[in-house]
């Protein structure tokens, strides 16, 4: 079983590497294979320009795309971040890829923050109605306060430090059993339809 996941740095796992990011971390005590494809600085428009090549030319069973973060800091509309989103999450599907929607981090800046809480908001309904698994990172690190990752667990107040990656680890596991046991799941079947032959 292979898990890609697709975002920016908070993908990436910087100011580390990918070998410290939440994906790897996850993917090792679950035991699938994962492929990081975590763009530092990276809008999700530009992860939707690189997603048949990142994603859909490796065949993975599930995707997880993580996004918003830059494009809040460069002020993007709440609608094109949307559409870049749903764009993603319909070309998994059509590629016979399970597509999972990763909530964007609190973050320390205000003027960010208020968007990203827009694309949350977004994500949240979308993965709602269209029946796609949702993994909530947001509110497991949220600060005491209304914005902000929670202390002890952020290198610079955007990006989590070890501790956070491993706390993000955590949360996504359940998630990503889930697929596996889709996938388990449906080998049992085809092995009980070819046994039934």
């Amino acid at each position: 079983m292979l898990i890609v996941g697709i975002g920016d740095s908070l993908t990436y796992g910087f100011p580390y590497s990918p070998r410290c990011s939440w994906l790897h971390i996850a993917g090792e005590r679950i035991g699938v294979r994962t492929v990081n494809r975590g763009v530092c600085g990276e809008t999700t428009g530009e992860m939707l320009a690189r997603f048949t090549r990142d994603v859909l030319a490796l065949k993975p069973q599930a995707a997880v795309i993580m996004g918003g973060s830059n494009d809040a800091f460069q002020h993007i509309a709440v609608q094109e971040v949307a559409d870049n989103i749903r764009l993603m999450v319909d070309k998994a599907k059509a590629g016979g890829i399970i597509p999972l929607i990763a909530l964007p981090l609190p973050c320390d800046y205000l003027p960010a923050e208020e968007l990203l809480r827009a694309y949350r908001r977004w994500m949240m309904q979308h993965a709602k109605t269209q029946g796609v698994r949702l993994i909530d990172f947001y509110t497991p690190l949220l600060g005491s306060g209304e914005y902000g990752l929670k202390p002890g667990l952020t290198s610079d107040g955007v990006h989590p430090n070890e501790a956070g990656y491993a706390l993000m680890a955590d949360i996504a596991v359940p998630a990503l059993q889930a697929v596996q046991d889709i996938q388990g799941q449906e080998q049992d079947g085809l092995v009980d339809k070819i046994d039934g032959q």
